[in-house]
């Protein structure tokens, strides 16, 4: 297994001055100073860039964000007292939460703090340009990374503060760029990457993997298009369709015969995953900084002996019980999310998972269980080795067959493109005859569930706020609760930024 080294060597003193010269606002580090002198110091500050992108995608915090404010997710707070958490589960799940809450800052500020790395690093790669040969694609890789976090903020926040330099005149602080200029910037700085990048099929994917490719980069798009009604105001069905087909006709990419398959303990050979954040639990030994710790969290502590794990999980996040109603009793993907009797490896009889019944002192037996990301028998404690699915293949297939439809093109072929996504998970397999965007829609949901993505997937079908469950029987009232607010933090430390609408 060849990955970017997370632990560095010749950039930690680099970094660990950054991280003692903080400014009151999270935009701006450490200059460019004489850094990337010699291949191996280019290659330890990208290594870093890849650490801030891997440490900003904690798992548990974008799937608070995107599946607890949905039916595909929810957190009760236990009997014991355990997962309460300063209620901001609960709050999440109603739709109630504030500028003040833990997880919309911590998203906010992880994602800042992997532009900075990337401005830095931009920065003083553009001073080595003149003495080093070959740093365009490297730097336009960093771009990429940059604009993904663009990406991530645009989604989340809205009108969030466009910072492109390593260092910020504290006499003159950001302000917040409109939503329509931040996707502006997205978009050029990702066609101007892709022009650069090696495609997957020019390098040896186990060597370059996880590194931006040229395909991920089309797959960023890809989902920028998808949603630039709702980002810009304007549709783009057509470039996302464009897009779609650059990725598919480049055939370096193919659905795997179980969709399980893209989600293993060391699942870098997928040839599903367009883009995945790398762990190894060899590498990282703080499960804060983002390792893979997915089923620590997830699983019920008794699962240990049905899986052979070398620790005894936390029992938290928990499948929404309105969600699991959706699927076929046929479909293999329903498997992946445990309920009814559970029993050892050896096949003693362990507990009884029980309908969720209240979000408040509930049973730690009640809630469905997610295994998407398959049980790791070698996790080193909050360590996983499986990692982060950011974009997978069968995306690319579906928001083609949405472009399709939503152009009024050609059912015949949307429903080819969903059929495909759909065939692995049936045996025997009746292929459908028919789509709606609703059925596209429901089967985003099945297929990406605890993906971290169907958040927006509702808001882009006018949904997220109508959408009801158990836990929220209500529709949400309050329309600006589609974008996130800046956190009160930012506001108080930089006074030129101005809070969403509502918050």
């Amino acid at each position: 297994m060849k990955k970017i080294k997370i632990i560095l060597s010749v950039f930690v003193l680099f970094i660990g001055s950054a991280c003692t010269d903080l400014d009151e606002t999270l935009y701006d580090r450490l200059g460019a100073g004489n850094f990337f002198q010699n291949e191996e110091e280019i290659k330890a500050g990208l290594a870093n860039v890849y650490y801030r992108l891997m440490a900003s995608h904690n798992w548990l915090f974008a799937w608070q964000l995107q599946e607890v404010t949905t039916d595909h997710g929810e957190v009760p707070t236990r009997n014991n007292g355990g997962w309460y958490d300063g209620g901001k589960y609960i709050t999440a799940t109603t739709h109630t939460w504030d500028a003040t809450q833990e997880t919309v800052n911590n998203v906010y500020s992880g994602l800042y703090w992997t532009i900075a790395a990337t401005n830095t690093f931009i920065e003083t790669i553009q001073v080595a340009q003149k003495d080093i040969d070959g740093l365009e694609p490297i730097e336009a890789e960093v771009r990429a990374i940059r604009a993904w976090s663009y990406y991530e903020l645009c989604d989340y926040y809205g009108n969030v503060p466009l910072v492109t330099v390593s260092k910020l005149d504290q006499q003159n602080l950001p302000t917040n760029s409109t939503r329509l200029a931040v996707f502006n910037f997205i978009e050029e700085e990702l066609l101007a990457a892709a022009e650069v990048l090696p495609s997957v099929n020019d390098v040896s994917r186990s060597d370059y993997y996880p590194r931006i490719s040229k395909e991920t980069v089309w797959a960023m798009l890809a989902r920028l298009y998808l949603n630039a009604k709702v980002y810009s105001g304007t549709a783009r069905w057509e470039d996302c369709i464009d897009i779609c087909d650059k990725i598919i006709s480049s055939e370096a990419f193919q659905l795997t015969p179980s969709i399980w398959d893209s989600f293993v303990p060391e699942n870098e050979d997928s040839p599903e995953i367009i883009f995945g954040i790398s762990y190894s639990n060899k590498d990282i030994t703080n499960g804060s900084t983002g390792s893979n710790y997915i089923n620590q969290l997830g699983l019920h502590p008794l699962l240990q002996q049905k899986y052979d794990l070398p620790f005894t999980p936390w029992g938290g996040p928990r499948v929404g019980g309105d969600h699991y109603k959706i699927y076929d009793d046929a479909d293999f993907r329903k498997s992946l999310i445990l309920s009814g009797k559970q029993y050892s490896s050896s096949g003693e009889f362990l507990f009884e998972i029980l309908p969720l019944e209240h979000m408040n002192n509930a049973h730690p037996d009640e809630g469905l269980i997610s295994v998407k990301y398959v049980p790791d028998p070698e996790q080193i404690g909050v360590s996983g080795r499986n990692d982060l699915v950011m974009i997978r293949y069968a995306e690319i297939l579906l928001n083609k067959a949405e472009a399709i439809l939503r152009l009024g093109g050609s059912e015949s072929d949307a429903v080819d493109l969903v059929n495909e996504v759909r065939e692995r998970n049936f045996t025997p397999y009746v292929p459908l005859t028919s789509i709606t965007l609703d059925e596209i829609l429901e089967e985003r949901s099945r297929e990406f569930l605890w993906e971290c993505n169907y958040r927006t997937d509702l808001i882009r079908y006018n949904k997220f706020l109508s959408n009801t469950y158990k836990f929220k029987p209500e529709p949400t009232t309050e329309s600006f609760r589609t974008v996130f607010p800046i956190p009160q933090s930012e506001l108080e430390s930089n006074p030129n930024l101005v809070q969403n609408p509502g918050y």
